[in-house]
């Protein structure tokens, strides 16, 4: 069972309502969505490109959080290619994942040879042109501007995203939240097709994290009711096997419990990690 539908095994109606609504939009975005090179049309382990993605970069610069200077954070997933370009060809200092099991990749400002950009904006532009760096230097960058992602769904009214049960995003923005680089007021941005609104109401867990923003082909959403937004890692929730899969991770809770070693994470649990008063998941 993956993280996300762990963290739903007390609530059997929540389960049911996520797996629902993943089907659903998996469903009515296979007439949209573009073939990924590693998993082709398989959406369960990835998140689409779709037409109408070209808007993405236009319609972040447009908003209000975009105006500053400081680093910004972006997913991989496909339908990100365009900002991550975009960001790149601007000298915006750019922190990002291309998997999070092997940590963050940086683009300084005027890192990216001339002509490379667009190569810069995939994963495997970003393998060979951009730096890898430790937690250290994360937490040196300071608090992020913005941070953007994608999703399988997301609820208009709320903000609450929907991953693919993996937990990736969560496990990122809690090693953000733990570095001190965002934080419950950091604005997140959410790029999704129309297909992937949804107007079901689940009760948020307390690691989901939300959106400020949401833009999709056809136009932008400013969530007026965002939920809260969870901070830190919750180790004690935490599979091990996260840990011995997740460079990161094991660097923080090393850090975190420098004498307990990995022992220290219940294997029996598995529920990832972010969320309100005791710490964070994605």
């Amino acid at each position: 069972m993956s993280s996300e539908q762990q963290k739903d095994a007390g609530d059997p109606g929540a389960l049911h309502d996520r797996a629902s609504i993943r089907t659903a939009v998996w469903e009515r975005m296979k007439g949209v969505a573009l073939p990924d090179t590693r998993f082709v049309f398989d959406l369960t382990n990835f998140i689409p490109d779709f037409p109408g993605s070209e808007r993405f970069p236009g319609a972040l610069a447009a908003l209000p959080c975009y105006a500053g200077t400081r680093p910004v954070f972006v997913t991989p997933d496909n339908c990100l290619e365009g900002i991550r370009t975009a960001l790149i060809q601007e000298g915006r200092p750019l922190l990002q994942t291309i998997a999070v099991a092997i940590g963050f990749h940086y683009f300084a400002p005027g890192s990216v040879p001339a002509g490379q950009e667009r190569f810069a904006g995939k994963l495997d532009g970003a393998q060979v042109l951009a730096t890898q760096v430790d937690l250290d230097f994360v937490r040196a960058l300071g608090p992020l501007d913005f941070v953007v992602t994608g999703a399988c769904a997301v609820n208009p009214q709320t903000g609450v995203r929907y991953g693919k049960g993996h937990g990736f995003f969560d496990i990122e923005w809690g090693i953000l939240t733990d570095l001190g680089v965002v934080d419950g007021h950091t604005p997140v941005v959410i790029c999704v097709h129309d297909h992937q609104l949804v107007d079901t109401v689940l009760p948020p867990a307390p690691f989901d994290t939300a959106g400020d923003w949401i833009l999709t082909p056809s136009r932008t959403i400013q969530v007026t009711g965002r939920h809260a937004n969870p901070s830190g890692i919750q180790w004690d929730l935490l599979d091990a096997h996260y840990l011995e899969e997740i460079e990161p991770l094991r660097r923080l809770h090393s850090t975190a419990h420098p004498s307990s070693g990995t022992q220290a994470v219940s294997p029996a649990t598995n529920h990832i990690i972010a969320g309100g008063d005791k710490g964070g998941k994605r």
